[in-house]
């Protein structure tokens, strides 16, 4: 009797096990970069890729959670991605920049499109008249200073190409050092530099220069730590697919339709600089680019 008690009571507990309810799988998560300060609006365009890209892959992938990181700086932003300190934490970056960190992996897709190369700029209230009659590249990096953010991209390219460049860690301090006359320049993505100017209104020596243009090959792209595989597939795939159906070139062009407006690329010079082939891309992704209307040809 004591065994078939004891074979009963393994029988009942067994059916009350296969019973319950069966533990939902993780949710997939994915940390993006918090802006560094109340007024930066960089990540809108990009989030909003990263976004679209997730939910075309919800079918095929899961569900997801978006998650977001601390306030930091880009250097500090990639460090914590080498380090893992958030889950799936992407980082939008250059080649160059992500190798330096180390143990980084990019999503083989550059969802800026190509956009990205084009620089407009701030200029300091002494500059702006000198800035202003300048009618060569010679001229515009011979006599005038810029800044940019420490690590940046940009600062490897603009100084290769002969100028004169100052790095400052605080995003929102480069812009008062142009209004204060410590650099002349700051030159900002043709995207960004709308929202910029609106939300650096409270500096009136700000201004943004109307004659000229840079022009770049500066490709960036989602870096995460290398053993984030799944991150890397998942967000390839789906910016892939977004690409392929026209939604995220869509995306790109709604975000650019003011900004573009705003910049008139088309009354502007435009000098051309050059780039050294970014490390450790081996694919085209030069024929993403997207035409920008009223861009120099």
């Amino acid at each position: 009797m004591k065994r078939l008690r004891t074979a009963l009571l393994a029988l009942l507990i067994a059916g009350r096990a296969s019973a319950a309810p069966a533990t939902p799988a993780s949710e997939f998560q994915l940390t993006l970069r918090a802006p560094e300060s109340p007024s930066d609006q960089r990540q809108l365009y990009l989030n909003a890729a990263i976004q679209l890209a997730l939910d075309k892959t919800v079918a095929s992938h899961g569900p997801y959670q978006l998650l977001n990181s601390p306030p930091m700086n880009k250097q500090r932003a990639l460090i914590s991605a080498r380090q893992k300190t958030q889950p799936n934490l992407m980082i939008l970056a250059g080649p160059a920049e992500a190798r330096a960190v180390g143990s980084l992996a990019p999503v083989r897709f550059p969802l800026m499109l190509g956009v990205t190369g084009y620089r407009v700029c701030f200029v300091s209230p002494q500059a702006r008249e000198a800035v202003a009659s300048t009618r060569t590249l010679d001229e515009l990096r011979q006599r005038f200073s810029l800044v940019q953010g420490t690590g940046w991209a940009d600062v490897a390219v603009l100084r290769a190409n002969g100028f004169h460049v100052t790095e400052s860690p605080s995003y929102d301090s480069l812009f008062r050092m142009v209004a204060k006359g410590r650099a002349d320049l700051f030159c900002r993505s043709v995207l960004e530099v709308q929202a910029e100017s609106q939300a650096q209104a409270g500096l009136p020596d700000l201004v943004l220069d109307r004659t000229f243009a840079l022009h770049y090959d500066l490709p960036h792209f989602l870096y995460t730590h290398r053993d984030n595989q799944a991150a890397i597939e998942r967000l390839t795939e789906g910016l892939q697919r977004a690409y392929a159906d026209g939604s995220l070139q869509a995306l790109m062009r709604q975000h650019l339709q003011a900004p573009l407006q705003f910049v008139e690329l088309h009354k502007r010079r435009l000098y051309l600089l050059r780039t050294a082939p970014p490390p450790d891309i081996a694919f085209d992704y030069r024929s993403y680019k997207l035409d920008l209307p009223g861009a120099p040809r």
